[in-house]
């Protein structure tokens, strides 16, 4: 008997025949379903190594009272991603002293009392839905 076997390589489909006992042929249907969950987990792990990644993530720093400061926050593949952020775990509320500028927040006056906790950058795909969150920063607020 005659037999196609489909073989996937980076999206090619390749077709070879072969020939098989009939002793072969009776385990034939479990080695092709082995075979397709090898496929499936193959994609999977190589979709997952596509994972985001921080090429920059924000980090704790001194500021003065009053004086402008930036928390800086980016990808390696910015495709498809929508960066927020969090203040002490809660959404950030934007201010005009305070907001979100590109994937950076901006702060054109750091105030010792509104400024101090933990910020955080969160970034998602929307593509895969896959999420990460970076480390906490938070400022060493200084008076002048």
């Amino acid at each position: 008997m005659e037999l196609s076997v489909l073989h996937a390589h980076r999206g090619e489909t390749l077709r070879q025949r072969t020939t098989h006992s009939p002793a072969t042929r009776r385990t034939m249907p479990a080695m092709g379903a082995l075979y397709a969950v090898g496929i499936v987990l193959f994609q999977a792990l190589s979709s997952a190594t596509a994972a985001i990644q921080f090429t920059k993530e924000p980090k704790s720093q001194d500021a003065l009272h009053g004086r402008s400061a930036m928390l800086r926050c980016e990808v390696s593949d910015p495709a498809d991603i929508t960066y927020r952020w969090l203040h002490d775990g809660q959404p950030l509320q934007s201010s005009e002293r305070r907001f979100q500028e590109t994937s950076n927040l901006k702060f054109t006056a750091v105030d010792r009392l509104l400024d101090a906790g933990n910020f955080e950058c969160v970034v998602e795909n929307a593509a895969s839905g896959e999420s990460l969150h970076s480390t906490n920063a938070s400022f060493n607020i200084k008076c002048e």
